[in-house]
């Protein structure tokens, strides 16, 4: 299970470069539409980060949406950014993936986008998970993204990521910089991330690659389940 210190961790580097990583982040990827359509219904936003995914899902007619994340000043920049009708369709929450504060059946949808990847540990991983399936109604669904191992940006971190084995960690871990600070990523296929779904206990209805500004490789592996 993920060790607080490293809890304590990722929340410290995304305070610390939450107003530059917001400035980066404003696309909205094409996956998110797969989680739609929205109307009327409660959604987690989980891993919000900057809210751009908050802020597409109320456009898209959500009737609520929870804006959970682990990272206080990455919230701060979340609250900045809502604009118009959204801010009072959205609401901040700070917590962590593995001990959702909400309770069971509580939202009818999950947007778990580039997040799960950022927890260390499959058990962890899994705890996250099964934590999403208890929070959603019987027939919601999770859209569930993460990295994709097989890039060719990450080539040249193959001996990293085999030392990291060596280390006693699981292969595909690695750290990514920002600035001078680390971010720990576990990166997926879309087998493995389809297969954390299925352990959890979800139906998987779609498992696929996205292609974001790659022509040859998919960036991210993304994986559409439902409780059932």
């Amino acid at each position: 299970m993920m060790a607080e210190s490293e809890r304590k961790e990722i929340m410290e580097v995304f305070d610390t470069i939450a107003e530059e990583f917001s400035r980066s982040r404003r696309r909205v990827w094409k996956s998110l539409e797969d989680a739609g359509p929205f109307e009327g219904e409660i959604v987690l936003d989980l891993g919000a980060g900057s809210g751009r995914n908050s802020s597409f899902i109320v456009e898209g007619g959500a009737a609520f949406v929870v804006a959970a994340d682990i990272s206080s000043e990455m919230l701060k920049v979340l609250v900045s950014n809502l604009k118009g009708g959204c801010r009072g369709l959205v609401q901040p929450v700070r917590c962590d993936a593995l001990h959702l504060p909400f309770s069971p059946s509580a939202f009818d949808k999950v947007i778990f986008v580039a997040t799960i990847h950022h927890i260390p540990g499959s058990l962890a991983r899994l705890r996250a998970m099964q934590e999403v399936k208890r929070v959603l109604k019987q027939d919601g669904a999770v859209l569930v993204t993460a990295w994709a191992l097989i890039q060719l940006r990450f080539l040249r971190r193959l001996p990293a990521m085999i030392m990291n084995w060596l280390k006693g960690r699981e292969f595909g871990d690695l750290y990514v910089p920002w600035g001078n600070k680390k971010r720990f990523y576990h990166l997926f296929t879309v087998r493995g991330l389809r297969t954390l779904a299925k352990d959890a206990g979800f139906c998987v209805e779609k498992a696929y690659g996205e292609k974001v500004s790659s022509r040859i490789f998919a960036e991210n592996c993304v994986v559409l389940a439902r409780k059932v």
